[in-house]
């Protein structure tokens, strides 16, 4: 707990720090000043850098869970190196706004084959007996693995469009994995997650509800590799935890992206890769909790953004909340997400179609 501490303490100064930067002359580029863009919600220059501040507090507080445990300390370390190929790559976007969606994938590639290589970070298991079987030859197990911690970095990437929702749903899913790690006795799980959860916390200070600060790129792909990573670590190194458990756990942010790629590409025969204002935070944003009348007002439009977040912390938790208590059981486990997506998809339809529940709506 007291890396935790010194986390969010860490993560906290450097936020303020970042933010007297970004007012100062010559520092413009820390700022999303990009206010036309499809998907931006913001009326006024933010620095997007708040995930720098994230990554330095982790390191801090890896150091200091290195100084009482050595080992599970040198495990943090080697698990925030290997992730730098995609946080670079981020960063590198949020402040040149030069690094093109192929080379930021190229980076978060890169981090997973060194994760693979340098730590053994592989899916060993899905709980299903002939794809076990094929998991076995070390190609398969390498392309699965690839494939699970490109689509959970961008599924955190791709959520992180209001005040506190990235933040705080990363933060309710690692608050997650510390308490599983904690019922099977994985020191590193638990450690690692207090230590991103005070990371976090710290930014979210910031971020929400007044949005100071955003994740940015950076910040969004460190946190969704080393959420995919330690998952993943979780059910390889615990053979009590379903691999059913990050499915759950995921549902969410994995449901988003798998909706949004669908919803792109075969509805709209449109490129899966090019953004749009459709995504179900945005909806709620839009017709749940934005008075229309009250659109052009910066002030509302703040305060309506940050009172969005809550409806997808409250929707995480439909997921997290069963994960936890059924982190062992993997046919309840299964069943849980195809509840989850059900949810999912009635609210989005319901939001869609304007006929939303009146218990739903926020607007005054």
């Amino acid at each position: 707990m007291f890396s935790f501490g010194i986390a969010y303490l860490v993560s906290l100064v450097i936020g303020f720090v970042i933010l007297r930067l970004a007012t100062g002359r010559g520092h413009r580029r820390l700022l999303d000043d990009d206010l036309a863009g499809v998907q931006k919600l913001h009326h006024a220059p933010v620095p997007r850098v708040g995930g720098v501040a994230i990554f330095l507090a982790a390191l801090v507080g890896a150091g200091v869970i290195r100084l009482a445990n050595p080992v599970t300390g040198t495990h943090i370390f080697e698990l925030l190196a290997c992730v730098l190929p995609s946080f670079l790559g981020g960063v590198g976007e949020d402040i040149t706004k030069r690094v093109s969606p192929r080379w930021r994938l190229v980076g978060m590639a890169a981090s997973a084959a060194l994760a693979w290589w340098a730590i053994g970070l592989r899916i060993p298991r899905v709980d299903m007996p002939w794809l076990d079987a094929a998991l076995t030859w070390a190609p398969a197990s390498f392309v699965l693995t690839l494939l699970a911690l490109l689509t959970i970095t961008n599924a955190v990437n791709l959520i992180d469009g209001l005040n506190g929702l990235a933040g705080m749903v990363t933060t309710t899913m690692f608050g997650a994995l510390a308490v599983v790690g904690w019922r099977v006795g994985d020191p590193f799980i638990v450690s690692g997650s207090l230590l991103m959860m005070g990371a976090i916390l710290g930014f979210l200070f910031w971020n929400w509800p007044r949005g100071h600060l955003f994740l940015g790129d950076g910040g969004a792909y460190f946190l969704g590799f080393v959420l995919g990573a330690m998952s993943i670590m979780l059910v390889a190194r615990n053979p009590r935890v379903s691999a059913w458990f990050p499915v759950l756990l995921l549902s969410y942010p994995l449901t988003e992206v798998a909706f949004s790629v669908w919803r792109r590409r075969v509805l709209r025969g449109a490129n899966a890769a090019l953004p749009d204002a459709s995504h179900l935070h945005q909806l709620i944003y839009r017709r749940l909790v934005l008075p229309p009348r009250m659109a052009g007002d910066p002030r509302i439009c703040l305060r309506s953004n940050s009172r969005s977040s809550p409806y997808l912390w409250l929707l995480t938790a439909l997921a997290v909340v069963p994960a936890v208590l059924l982190f062992d059981s993997g046919m309840l486990l299964a069943l849980g997400a195809a509840g989850f997506v059900t949810t999912y998809l009635w609210l989005y339809s319901r939001i869609a179609r304007l006929r939303s529940p009146s218990w739903l709506r926020m607007r005054r």
